[in-house]
């Protein structure tokens, strides 16, 4: 974590003094796309993976998944016309690193938001898991891509889902744990 650049981002998200702000959760640099590459790759391991294979990494993982994400967003802020809409894609700051991202997200969420839309394919992004299990901790309003409403029930019953389907296309059990948080009850929100 590149403590001065996480301060700097939390400083900027303080000093507009921004509320009810309403925050896309997404798959950004994990997800879907991610695991596709992971299977076919037969590499299961995240960090060998990118390293291995990381301009096909970037073409077919990161630049898509970005580019769903602002689609996501502008789906979102009209929806929610006049709300401030945050799509945590666009963050690019030099020297932060995953676990800076995290600290970030999870603190606008706590200071800003009011609202979590689940962009599609949330359920199998490692961060978007992250975000809604703290979502659902807060208590916060959730729904899905489509401007549907979501209980914590559906979000837990939604990852479940996921998680069979990794397996069922070929994913180790034990590395589908590893690759995506926990996400009922207390161990959801560690």
């Amino acid at each position: 974590m590149h403590k001065p650049a996480l301060s700097a981002a939390l400083q900027a998200f303080a000093s507009i003094e921004l509320r009810d702000a309403v925050y896309v959760a997404c798959a950004v640099s994990s997800g879907r796309r991610e695991l596709d590459l992971m299977l076919a790759a037969s590499q299961f391991d995240r960090a060998v993976l990118r390293a291995q294979l990381v301009h096909r990494w970037v073409r077919d993982v990161l630049e898509p998944n970005r580019a769903d994400a602002r689609a996501a967003a502008t789906r979102t802020r009209a929806r929610y016309p006049g709300r401030s809409v945050i799509n945590p894609s666009e963050f690019d700051i030099d020297g932060l690193d995953q676990p800076g991202y995290d600290v970030l997200c999870e603190r606008i969420i706590r200071g800003h938001v009011t609202r979590i839309v689940l962009a599609d394919g949330w359920e199998f992004s490692r961060g978007a898991r992250v975000e809604a299990a703290l979502g659902a901790e807060l208590g916060l309003a959730m729904e899905d891509g489509a401007g549907r409403r979501m209980t914590e029930h559906d979000v837990w019953a939604t990852c479940e889902k996921s998680e069979a389907a990794l397996v069922e296309a070929g994913f180790p059990e034990h590395r589908v744990r590893e690759l995506l948080p926990p996400t009922t009850g207390a161990a959801a929100t560690r």
